[in-house]
């Protein structure tokens, strides 16, 4: 049978593998898979384990659960992972441990609001974990008293009167709570001997407004934190050495300013000097590349060597990310895995890696590298890739005007045919620090088994690269990665002679969506526009958005938000320009989303409306940011059934509009 081109339907049928962790002795690794219930509507997620030798996979949990973040116990005897609606439909996530040869699941703490990155003791046998709890006593009314400028976040919704506080449980007995206050914890650590806990958290009273964030220490029984670092760095994760003597963090120093990529640290578990392990590196530590048919994995953070010798971390480099290792007390920093869009790994005690890995054509599946070479354990996709006529994307590059060389890629249309001219999609990444690599996008295969060619790239302000191509884009939006694009268009043209310039399309989300919004108030060149989850009107998200108040100065380069800075405001954003908007554009917004909220959508169509620019607006109920990702399934299908139209009808004038 020869293979089909792919369709929206296929979405359906691909499974995705995430959250790799390896045993402790290195022979099994546990994962999450997660596939579609297209009648329920819904995602299944369950934990599996592969065994390094033969590759065997055994399903490990079962039930109506949706499994995640598989952990083994240190002594290697039990695993726990966190699980919503397992003994009800309640979405809370708890967490859960099992025996790791099979039996019943045992519930370690039920908490009111779910919980989150659960962690082990060192002498397995009690939990650490983060949940959101209320700092005052619970009102009794479902009106909210807003006392906080960081009071909701997309996906989450509002938590005005909660934080997220740390706890503890031994397995059996209550949990309890370890910090208490006005701040939230980020992140925690035990200490290998298991007398203490280190914590992330900025406790200052202008936490929600600062990218400072302090590690603390206490002592595992309770008492007062220790504040261990100086207000100077913005820190994500925390890990201990095997020893217990270090800390090993994600962060910088330069919380005042944007953009800025993150390194690995070392200092003292004591507190005093940090020392910058790959200050030399210049490529954005703990990022990935970024895709739609894929469950996220954690990031990994810093991952000691068992003796103590290495931290090992994941750096994005186009096309793939990749992970490296740095000696702890510093050095050259050595490859360990490359050419692999690595989305997530884990270190045995004796070395061996577990990783899972994506490429422009695959979605994720786990991978080994031990003394025998990187080995893909599993092949979940395997089957419905060879029935499916999956385009390869050709990586080309374009000069832009500072004279950086900028990765692109040209996705030929199905059934290419030389002489024929084809319509042809820009597709724009969300950020502006995302990124395009080796990585699968349904989407990008539908417009391209529709007879689009598609064409992406990384302009400035994209990661990947240097952080002085990422800062680039810092005060100057719209300008500097308008330029990219447009210049990116004009080389692809050059290249592609079967490019029909008159028949071209432009699309994206998120910041891509500002983009598309920004391209088409600039230039008429473009044929027909879908934005999704966008930005048009800078002034007004400032004050809606969970992030909005955060962003002016990236924005523009202004400090405040008034006066003639708002004037700057409205600068940057395309709703100034409506007036001169041609193009027809679709515009595609989830109606809870807090990050890009749906007024934004409602703007732009409202302008365009009364400019007779042809538009319509798609509303998605019950869906935020993450719709094209993450949002349910339908509505996900849904979604590019609507994209598909409005490029038929604009760029295929010839299809018949269904």
């Amino acid at each position: 049978m020869s293979p089909k081109k792919v369709r929206v339907e296929d979405l359906r049928r691909f499974k995705f593998v995430s959250d790799p962790q390896i045993h402790p002795d290195g022979e099994r690794i546990a994962f999450v898979l997660s596939t579609i219930n297209h009648d329920k509507d819904s995602y299944e997620r369950h934990i599996w384990t592969v065994d390094r030798g033969s590759g065997e996979g055994v399903q490990f949990t079962h039930g109506i659960g949706r499994d995640t973040y598989p952990r083994w116990s240190p002594d290697g005897k039990q695993l726990l992972f966190l699980s919503s609606g397992r003994e009800t439909e309640d979405k809370k996530t708890q967490v859960w441990v099992m025996p790791c040869n099979g039996g019943e699941a045992s519930m370690v703490a039920e908490m009111e609001l779910g919980v989150s990155k659960p962690a082990w003791a060192p002498d397995s046998k009690s939990v650490l974990f983060l949940s959101r709890v209320w700092t005052e006593e619970k009102p009794d009314t479902d009106i909210k008293v807003i006392k906080r400028i960081k009071h909701k976040l997309n996906g989450i919704g509002f938590y005005n009167g909660r934080r997220i506080h740390l706890f503890t449980a031994r397995l059996g007995r209550k949990p309890k709570q370890f910090t208490k206050g006005e701040y939230d914890v980020d992140a925690a650590a035990w200490r290998p001997g298991g007398e203490a806990i280190v914590f992330v958290a900025n406790m200052e009273e202008d936490a929600d407004t600062s990218r400072v964030r302090d590690l603390y220490l206490m002592p595992s029984k309770g008492g007062e934190p220790r504040k261990l670092t100086g207000g100077s760095h913005f820190i994500s994760d925390v890990s201990f050495s095997p020893d217990g003597d270090r800390l090993a963090f994600i962060g910088h120093d330069r919380p005042d300013e944007l953009a800025v990529y993150s390194d690995v640290w070392v200092m003292s578990s004591e507190g005093g000097r940090m020392k910058n392990l790959t200050g030399s590196l210049d490529k954005a530590v703990n990022a990935g590349v970024g895709g739609d048919l894929r469950v996220a994995t954690p990031r990994p953070g810093a991952i000691w060597s068992e003796d103590g010798g290495h931290i090992y971390f994941k750096a994005a480099s186009i096309p793939h990310a990749n992970v490296h290792r740095v000696a702890a007390g510093g050095g050259p920093i050595e490859d360990v895995v490359t050419g692999k869009a690595v989305d997530g790994f884990s270190l045995s005690g004796d070395g061996v890696i577990a990783y899972n890995s994506l490429s422009a054509t695959t979605p994720a599946e786990i991978w080994v590298q031990d003394g025998e070479g990187d080995r893909r354990l599993t092949s979940f996709n395997d089957r419905l890739l060879r029935s499916l006529d999956l385009i390869e994307p050709e990586r080309f590059a374009f000069v832009n005007a500072l004279g950086d060389e900028v990765d692109g890629w040209m996705m030929r249309p199905a059934d290419f045919q030389e002489g024929e001219r084809y319509p042809t999609i820009l597709e724009i990444h969300g950020g502006p620090s995302g990124l395009y690599g080796d990585c699968i996008f349904h989407e990008f295969q539908i417009l391209a088994a529709q007879g689009f060619a598609v064409i992406y790239t990384n302009p400035r302000g994209s990661s990947g690269y240097s952080e002085k191509f990422g800062q680039a884009v810092m005060g100057h939006y719209g300008e500097c990665d308008y330029e990219d694009l447009m210049a990116f268009v004009d080389e692809a043209l050059r290249l592609y002679a079967f490019i029909d310039e008159k028949r071209l399309g432009v699309i994206g989300g998120s910041y891509g969506g500002y983009m598309t919004n920004w391209i088409i108030s600039q230039t008429d060149r473009f044929a027909a526009a879908v934005t999704f989850r966008s930005i048009c009107n800078w002034v007004s998200k400032f004050g809606v958005s969970d992030i909005g108040f955060m962003q002016p100065r990236s924005i523009s380069g202004r400090e405040t938000f008034w006066g003639e800075d708002i004037v700057e405001q409205l600068r940057h954003s395309p709703i100034m320009y409506a007036g001169a908007v041609k193009t027809p554009c679709l515009i595609i917004h989830s109606e809870n989303d807090l990050r890009c909220p749906i007024e934004q959508g409602e703007q732009w169509f409202t302008a365009l409306k009364l400019n007779d620019v042809p538009t319509e607006l798609v509303r998605f109920p019950d869906e935020t940011h993450e719709l094209s990702r993450s949002g349910k399934p339908k509505h996900r299908e849904e979604r590019l059934q609507h994209m598909l139209r409005w490029f038929n009808k604009y760029l295929k004038p010839e299809v018949p509009e269904r």
